[in-house]
């Protein structure tokens, strides 16, 4: 029986899968040119899944400075996208094609001088810039960067903020005060924000990253006594793992921490939760408005809070559903849960009528869900009957 049951599952888990794996990361070049380069930087610009079909969709984007790192940062986000965007929303990904000595050279000259920010508009005003015009952006901007590369991460958001909105940052180099970054953070980081900023960064115990330990202690200090509310940060000194794994394993866990808000209900007896269906709303609309720049819903949330009355406040429950599906007119999942509400209190032809815009609703979704939401319906309509 066990060998049947891995079977199946095995079969289960190669559904749909017969897909070129070519097509699954489209990969295209851009060249942009900069007016004081002999040469134009190219850089490859890797589309997520479905990219040409979803025509309406716009997407995160992703940058990272070294060229090898497109190829795990690719796989990574198709892999952790491909299952309904959870927990990696689809990103385009942004990294240079290959070495181009003249953009190094500007990262040299702000090693050497911190106030010569050339490179951070051949950054923006060029390589950002092109791919907002040639691809369906739609405005959340992340950095990803290693070493040096995290420095200059750092360097921007004390900097030049507002070119990203997020920042995972991993093992960088500030032992010699990169960019006048830990000096300066004081002063800094504590600048109000139009949108919300997410840093996620890390620090191992390797030789190469050890002589860089209290400098991003330092750093740490300056962000916990000076950061503004609109700053959301997280630090991990993380010793596990090899020096070479870290910018993979920053990668992995600063993308869950970034959309956790969006792919994690509030619990029920959170803080915001326990002010009500206002409060949560609220802050629904202030990750909308002031993080992400969409629509981030609620309903998750709502419905936790709703079943958490279920027994003691059946009443209430039902108060905070109608309340969901108002708000969520067109979702299957918000309809079926009054529906449950109701026939959790024996009202079933309440149930019944809730779930039949349930079933309607969930046309337009996969088979799978239809055929649930039918079961559910065919239930309810049974027990009406007995």
């Amino acid at each position: 029986m066990k060998h049947l049951i891995v079977i199946t599952l095995l079969c289960l888990s190669f559904v749909g899968v017969a897909v070129d794996v070519k097509d699954l990361n489209p990969i295209e070049t851009v060249e942009i040119n900069v007016s004081e380069f002999k040469q134009p930087i190219k850089y490859h610009v890797t589309l997520p899944g479905g990219y040409d079909k979803n025509t309406e969709k716009k997407y995160f984007v992703l940058f990272d400075l070294h060229p090898r790192s497109q190829t795990f940062i690719a796989g990574m986000q198709d892999w952790l996208s491909h299952n309904g965007e959870w927990p990696w929303l689809k990103t385009i990904i942004i990294n240079p094609a290959d070495y181009h000595p003249e953009f190094a050279a500007l990262f040299e000259a702000l090693v050497k001088d911190p106030d010569d920010q050339r490179i951070l508009e051949v950054i923006q005003d060029g390589i950002l810039k092109e791919v907002d015009e040639k691809y369906r952006t739609n405005g959340y901007r992340i950095y990803s960067g290693f070493m040096g590369n995290g420095a200059l991460g750092l360097y921007i958001l004390l900097n030049k903020p507002e070119m990203f909105n997020a920042y995972l940052i991993a093992s960088p180099t500030l032992a010699n005060d990169f960019g006048r970054v830990v000096s300066e953070a004081p002063k800094k980081i504590n600048v109000n924000h139009k949108r919300h900023k997410f840093l996620y960064m890390t620090m191992g115990d390797h030789p190469y990253e050890s002589a860089h330990m209290d400098a991003f202690k330092t750093m740490e200090k300056a962000i916990t006594g000076h950061a503004p509310k609109q700053l959301e940060w997280l630090s991990d000194h993380n010793e596990s793992h090899h020096y070479m794994s870290r910018p993979i394993i920053t990668l992995l866990q600063g993308i869950e921490a970034l959309f956790d808000d969006i792919h994690n209900d509030l619990p029920y007896d959170s803080d915001i939760s326990k002010q009500g269906v206002d409060a949560i709303v609220k802050h629904y609309k202030m990750l909308s408005d002031k993080k992400y720049g969409f629509q981030v819903s609620a309903e998750g949330s709502l419905k936790a809070l709703a079943a958490s009355m279920q027994e003691k406040a059946p009443e209430r429950a039902v108060e905070i559903y109608l309340k969901t599906v108002k708000l969520y007119p067109d979702s299957a999942y918000a309809h079926s849960a009054l529906a449950k509400s109701y026939a959790i209190q024996g009202q079933f032809q309440k149930a019944i009528d809730s779930q039949t815009v349930a079933v309607e609703k969930s046309k337009k979704m996969i088979e799978w869900h239809q055929n649930k939401h039918q079961q559910l319906l065919d239930e309810y309509k049974s027990k009406l009957t007995h």
